[in-house]
């Protein structure tokens, strides 16, 4: 053997032999990292737009009854909840547990992926198996995997043939310098040439290169993860199954000319960039896998769902694990009343436990002041719901309740980009909500404050027309649950033969208001805000002319609340 070939030999056997090395120690950070982080939450910095752009690719827009509105998970804070939620190790499993949360009423497969976060939360060393090869997938390019699925993801026109045509020339002129060093001036040029072949189809090749290289990683994932088997989870995890052989041509492909890090190493892969510039493996990569993913565009997103639905599963059975008093939900027809007892919100540490029954055939209005909690537990209630329905996780002593349909109208805010004020925008919301109120499937509307902003005689009198319309047809119940919080005492006695009174209490103490954040039943029968003036030092006088009003207020509305 020459010497120059044998240098060339050696070289290539320790770069494979670090290689290895390297991987292998990679292997042992990462299992010991997942071992150390389970049953904890994860201080990740959250790409949320990427994670939203797979949920809005898979939902149709005009079946609104499919997926949780804007406004609501907005309303509940639901991204804050999803990131405490999320222990997954792949951008798919990101994606796949927030489309998983917006479902509505219910996500798909719920009773499979139960079964499964139960499965992930009992066999540990299958939870690893899965684990381990799902950290191959952490690339943020993993993030636009979805996108090559879609029919006009990657362009091919017939000029592109000069691509491979151009890299096998590189080729042999390569293998031709072993025997004739003229060869060397050819590659040079050749290099020159496409390299700026390279810089003119950057701004297109750059955007899918990055989740292109991603599929073999993908795909090799997924044939790892076929060791899942049985009939209670194959809703979810027979994709991998049935989808896989019919990519495994796609997967060679991209190995070839566009290796994934984690499969050959980094000091490899490190070399196969410098290769790329010189023999577009990049771009042929493109070329030859354009027609393939147009082929199995669909099996790749099959694919994708379950590999990350595995991912979610593994994220909730973890969270499970770090988390005291969780309950699985109990779903009841509809009519049937609701009973949550003992439930808590999952962002609030050390949460004060409450509990609520809700009708038909009434709602429930929450009373108190402010800081005491209403609006936090109008949360808690859609919350849970919504984790019942979607991870069939509630945290809670017991959740009973039908399969709902949740919406809110609780946050405020301005629609800048159309210039509507936001009671215009409460408006519509309120009014898109009694729409759907005509409709037999069951919601939950949550509400706070309904109307602030407006003046008292019309803020009461609207507010007591919506929710005697959500729950009234005429002389019969409708079979929605509504749950309002307000500060007005009004409200409570207006609707008083079809909501249940319930009220926050609190205390006034030396240094101001004193809250147990515990709800009970009744409304409220204390007021604080003249007592919180005279306490924080209002002239005497404004103080006595305040309390003369209300006793003269209170008198004509035939009220006669404690007073302090």
């Amino acid at each position: 053997m020459p010497f120059n070939l044998l240098v060339v030999a050696l070289a290539g056997l320790l770069l494979v032999a670090a290689s290895a090395i390297l991987a292998w120690r990679e292997r042992r950070k990462r299992l010991a990292r997942i071992r150390l982080v389970w049953g904890e939450s994860r201080d990740r910095v959250h790409k949320m737009h990427a994670i939203a752009d797979y949920y809005r690719s898979r939902i149709d827009p005009a079946r609104t009854g499919d997926f949780l509105d804007d406004r609501t998970w907005d309303d509940l804070n639901l991204d804050a909840v999803f990131q405490r939620l999320d222990r997954t190790e792949s951008t798919l499993g990101q994606q796949v547990l927030y489309h998983r949360l917006r479902s509505a009423p219910v996500a798909a497969n719920l009773d499979a992926f139960e079964a499964l976060v139960t499965r992930m939360g009992e066999d540990l060393e299958g939870r690893e198996r899965a684990q381990m090869a799902l950290a191959r997938l952490q690339n943020p390019a993993g993030y636009d995997l979805w996108w090559l699925a879609q029919p006009e993801a990657l362009e091919s026109r017939r000029w592109h043939v000069i691509y491979p045509v151009v890299g096998a020339i590189m080729v042999a002129v390569l293998l031709a310098a072993f025997i004739w060093p003229g060869a060397l001036l050819v590659l040079i040029v050749g290099s020159v040439v496409n390299l700026t072949i390279r810089a003119m189809t950057a701004p297109r090749v750059g955007s899918v290169i990055g989740p292109f290289r991603q599929i073999s990683a993908l795909i090799a994932v997924a044939e790892t993860l076929s060791f899942l088997t049985g009939d209670d989870i194959d809703p979810i995890v027979g994709s991998l199954r049935r989808e896989v052989p019919a990519l495994r041509r796609l997967k060679a492909i991209v190995r070839r000319v566009s290796p994934d890090p984690l499969t050959i190493g980094e000091l490899a892969f490190a070399l196969m960039e410098y290769l790329n510039l010189i023999f577009l493996l990049d771009v042929n990569a493109v070329y030859f896998g354009a027609g393939e993913l147009r082929r199995c565009g669909p099996s790749l997103l099959r694919v994708i769902a379950a590999v990350g639905d595995v991912d979610a599963a593994i994220s909730i059975a973890s969270f499970r694990a770090g988390t005291p008093g969780w309950t699985r939900p109990r779903f009841v027809p509809p009519g049937v009343r609701a009973s949550l007892r003992d439930i808590r919100h999952p962002l609030i540490q050390d949460a004060v436990p409450n509990s609520i029954e809700l009708g038909p055939p009434h709602g429930v209005l929450v009373t108190g002041s402010n800081m005491s909690g209403k609006t936090t537990f109008v949360r808690t209630v859609g919350v849970n719901a919504v984790l019942a329905q979607t991870i069939n996780t509630c945290l809670a002593a017991a959740y009973d309740a039908p399969v709902l349909h949740v919406r809110s109208c609780i946050g405020r805010s301005d629609d800048l980009i159309s210039g509507k004020s936001y009671y215009i925008v409460e408006v519509e919301a309120v009014l898109a909500m009694v729409q759907a109120s005509t409709g037999t499937a069951p919601y939950l509307f949550l509400f706070d404050e309904l109307f602030r902003g407006t003046n008292a005689i019309e803020r009461i009198a609207a507010a007591e027309a919506v929710l005697t319309e959500l729950i009234l047809d005429g002389s019969r119940f409708k079979p929605h649950l509504v749950l309002a919080a307000t500060h007005d005492g009004e409200l409570v006695d207006l609707l008083s033969e079809i909501y249940t009174p319930h009220h926050f209490g609190d205390q006034l103490g030396p240094g101001g208001l004193i809250f147990d954040h515990r709800l009970r039943q009744g409304a409220t029968t204390t007021r604080n805000a003249i007592a919180l003036l005279r306490l924080h030092g209002a002239p005497p006088a404004m103080v006595t002319r305040a309390l003369q009003r209300a006793a003269v207020l209170d008198r004509q509305r035939g009220n006669a609340p404690a007073t302090r």
